[in-house]
């Protein structure tokens, strides 16, 4: 009778151990390979065997979307998995600082302020740099130490690029002079003042000359980064930070309505 007892007990255990094993989702299954979605994006990627250190520079009344959107496309790069690279020994690391002229929280002109990791006087030797625009690039036309870190930085960094008037910043230290380039539709006329030797192009998404690459108003930032992104590491990077932004990016270059709704072009 006891023996009878005891092998019911474990009959009944058996069968809730399938029971609790079948009712468990997918998810916290050990046994299931992980679908394509648990493995399009790396949370937290092993270190790459390559880094780079991407700055943007930032400074009172800039505009937040030609830093951030710009930002979203290369701080999540790091986060590609290596079979989207192409392999584990193609995998780029990526570090993202923001730069001002003196360390410490920067307004935006929209408001919320940005801390800004380094000075122009200890920020770390750049790969790429993105220099934004806003109402703030006005008092900083003029600026000797901007000027000056301007100029330092596009004989060093690999590819310096500009959001909107950022491009007045960089006309202004002559990092553009005769140069194609290109900058805000609503405000070009005040925008492209300060580069009398620019090649200014009226009609343009973005304008890629190599080293130096700019591109018009705000949102623009983001196409002009996805463009560069693809040109370094490959369309298929490209697509996958469009997949994982879910940002339905302008891929040419000459897609401009704007130039025609600000009176520059027909």
């Amino acid at each position: 009778m006891k023996q009878m007892r005891l092998r019911g007990i474990v009959i009944r255990l058996l069968i809730m151990s399938a029971f609790i094993a079948t009712a468990l989702p997918a998810a916290a299954r050990t046994d299931k390979p992980p679908t394509a979605q648990e493995t399009l994006y790396e949370r937290q990627p092993e270190p790459a065997a390559r880094q780079i250190t991407v700055g943007v520079l930032i400074f009172p009344g800039f505009e937040m979307l030609d830093a951030y959107g710009p930002m979203e496309m290369w701080g999540t790069l790091k986060h590609a998995p290596a079979k989207v690279w192409g392999g584990e020994e193609k995998r780029v690391g990526v570090r993202l600082v923001t730069i001002a002229a003196k360390r410490g929280e920067i307004p935006s002109n929209q408001g919320p302020k940005t801390m800004a990791d380094f000075s122009y006087d200890n920020a770390p030797p750049l790969d790429f740099l993105v220099v934004p625009g806003g109402l703030g690039v006005l008092p900083l036309l003029k600026d000797p130490a901007t000027m000056n870190w301007l100029r330092a930085q596009a004989g060093k960094a690999g590819i310096v690029m500009s959001v909107c008037n950022g491009a007045s910043l960089l006309a202004a230290a002559g990092i553009l002079d005769d140069r194609p380039a290109t900058t805000n539709k609503m405000a070009f006329h005040p925008s492209t003042a300060p580069g009398p030797k620019v090649k200014w192009v009226k009609k343009a998404r973005w304008v890629d000359d190599g080293t130096v690459v700019t591109s018009s108003g705000v949102s623009a930032g983001m196409d002009m980064s996805l463009a560069v992104i693809s040109r370094l590491y490959g369309k298929d990077i490209g697509a996958w930070l469009e997949r994982v932004t879910e940002y339905d990016a302008h891929r040419d270059p000459s897609w401009d309505p704007f130039a025609a709704k600000a009176g520059l072009v027909e």
